[in-house]
């Protein structure tokens, strides 16, 4: 597991179909830079996004007249550059085109602001043309019209300026009907415009000309690496720090480029905790803890408080935070919070306490969707509620509740004829989710049953880059990620991984057989978004990634997993 990941490809990527696969992306606190090896295929690609706005798309270049960018139209594809192209790797990204005894050497860089060098062996005529547009990422804009300003080796337009080492001629033109593959198979609107304020262009000969965008000092700060590291601990410290912003951690990349409660409340623990990052992991959970609002803290902030697991996984947090560093002064300011959310969770307006264990409101719980309404009692929602109860017994705060109690009735969970645990009771669901693994992972079953549901699980859930949500045995699986009615009936999540690996180890399965789970989604990080670890994967072989290329609790979790297996403490 510590062979080299070295991201280089060869003439494999003159393929359009492989190269548009390819995404990177590079990081910054409010922004971003991110494509394909071939090419835009998403609304949410661009060389310069910064704020949520789309700015800078790309660049048509052309050297000796040769087109080597490469852009899909809506009835055509431009795909001519590709058949030059003999390399690319990241990160930075870097793509080498040969036209006959010319070499150039693309690269990318972005660190809050943006540098392209043309490396050219040669003598040759460059010739650049930026596409820009001021739209929202979620959005396409027509005939876009920013209001740009011509200046010395370049033009601004909003923050932003580029300038470049050759000479700048203003020449506007409008690129339509640029053509967006990846929104269309999704079902989306897939066509814009961009506009084009000028060229760029010069003789190059034997040397290195540079193209530079820059924003707003703010959005250089804290940004992320773009040095590829080598092995995969350094490759998943590397993928963590894009997620992570001051005292924000970023859901993920492109569309969820906003900090969530449930997603930062479980992510914190892989991305900062266990990577011994004190000052910043406190900072997020002191975030979340100022958002608490009559126990409950927000999913999407500032004011949607429709979670009844976002103010658990928390507590799970602190408690990982109090076992790294024990009950130094930050702990003993959570205690009050922690008090606070045992008292007025089990009346809030999503959780509400029967007997021993909570029942949630429908569409509550990270299953969110109409298909999966989960109402009732959830298995994983009481295992951390129980969890809750014993950090804060550990910490003396007192509760109305006893986690003895609370443990002997969890134990209605235990479902006889599936020999698992109940994904839902009271009502009872029968379905076979991987829920549970949470529970098991707390310690919250007993040996002997644990080493059942594990069997139970591995048997009709495991695939190689996760748990299923839904067993395929169940009427209302589906196999491939067609929407919301499969996000959570089928698709594989990689995020339970980490909870999959601690029941593994907790309940005596060797490290090496926890070790082949994580081989196969491992490698996953030279597909999809580079780097990365996506959000799903469908149920089904081949089990094709989808959702967001890069998600912070996928990250986090495997990441999480990775040091459980070969850096145990």
């Amino acid at each position: 597991m510590e062979a080299l990941m070295v991201f280089q490809y060869g003439r494999e990527i003159q393929v359009p179909g492989t190269a548009r696969m390819l995404e990177f992306l590079m990081t910054s606190d409010d922004g971003y830079s991110s494509s394909t090896a071939g090419g835009n295929t998403r609304r949410y690609h661009g060389l310069f996004v910064q704020g949520g706005r789309m700015l800078l798309a790309g660049l048509d270049e052309k050297v000796n007249g040769i087109r080597l960018s490469t852009q899909q139209y809506e009835k055509a594809s431009d795909d001519e550059g590709l058949r030059y192209l003999y390399g690319f790797s990241v990160y930075p990204p870097s793509w080498v085109y040969w036209l006959d005894d010319i070499i150039i050497k693309k690269t990318v860089s972005f660190d809050g602001n943006l540098s392209v060098a043309y490396q050219i062996s040669g003598d040759a005529d460059l010739w650049v043309r930026p596409l820009i547009t001021d739209r929202p990422v979620r959005e396409l804009l027509r005939a876009p019209a920013p209001a740009c300003i011509n200046k010395r080796n370049g033009f601004g337009w909003k923050e932003l300026f580029f300038e470049g080492d050759l000479p700048f001629e203003s020449h506007p033109d409008t690129y339509r009907d640029i053509w967006y593959q990846r929104e269309h198979e999704r079902g989306y609107e897939a066509v814009e415009d961009l506009y084009s304020p000028g060229i760029f262009e010069g003789r190059v000969s034997d040397s290195t000309v540079m193209f530079r965008c820059t924003g707003n000092a703010h959005s250089a700060q804290n940004s992320h690496r773009t040095q590829s590291p080598q092995t995969f601990p350094e490759w998943l410290e590397w993928a963590s720090d894009a997620f992570c912003h001051r005292d924000e951690i970023v859901a993920g990349y492109h569309w969820f480029c906003e900090s969530w409660g449930r997603d930062s409340a479980i992510s914190v623990t892989g991305l900062l905790i266990e990577r011994g990052l004190k000052s910043e992991a406190r900072a997020v959970l002191k975030r979340l803890s100022d958002m608490n609002q009559d126990g409950v803290i927000p999913n999407r902030f500032p004011d949607n408080y429709h979670t009844s697991d976002a103010s658990l996984w928390f507590i799970h947090a602190l408690a990982r935070y109090r076992r790294r560093w024990g009950d130094d002064p930050f702990m003993e300011k959570m205690k009050p919070v922690i008090g606070n959310i045992l008292e007025n969770y089990p009346s809030s307006p999503v959780a509400s306490l029967d007997h021993e264990l909570i029942s949630v409101v429908p569409k509550s719980t990270w299953m969110d969707t109409e298909f999966t309404p989960r109402g009732g009692k959830p298995v994983e929602i009481n295992a951390l509620w129980i969890g809750a109860l014993m950090e804060a017994e550990a910490m003396g705060i007192l509760t109305a509740v006893s986690p003895d109690s609370a443990r002997e009735e969890f134990k209605r969970f235990w479902n006889e004829t599936a020999q698992c645990l109940y994904d839902v009771i009271d009502p009872v669901d029968p379905a076979i989710r991987p829920n549970q693994v949470i529970a098991i992972s707390l310690g919250l079953v007993n040996p002997e049953q644990a080493t059942t549901a594990l069997d139970t699980i591995n048997r009709l859930l495991l695939t190689p880059y996760g748990l299923r949500t839904l067993s395929p045995s169940d009427p209302k699986y589906q196999g491939y990620y067609t929407g919301d009615s499969s996000y959570h009936n089928g698709s594989v999540w990689p995020w339970l991984t980490g909870c999959y690996v601690e029941a593994l180890l907790r309940n005596d399965i060797p490290r090496e057989r926890a070790a082949w789970v994580l081989a196969p989604v491992l490698q996953h990080i030279r597909e999809a978004g580079m780097g990365y670890i996506s959000e799903i994967f469908d149920g089904n072989p081949p089990h094709r990634p989808g959702g967001c290329i890069a998600q912070a609790w996928s990250v986090a979790e495997i990441a999480r997993a990775y040091k459980l297996v070969f850096e145990p403490a």
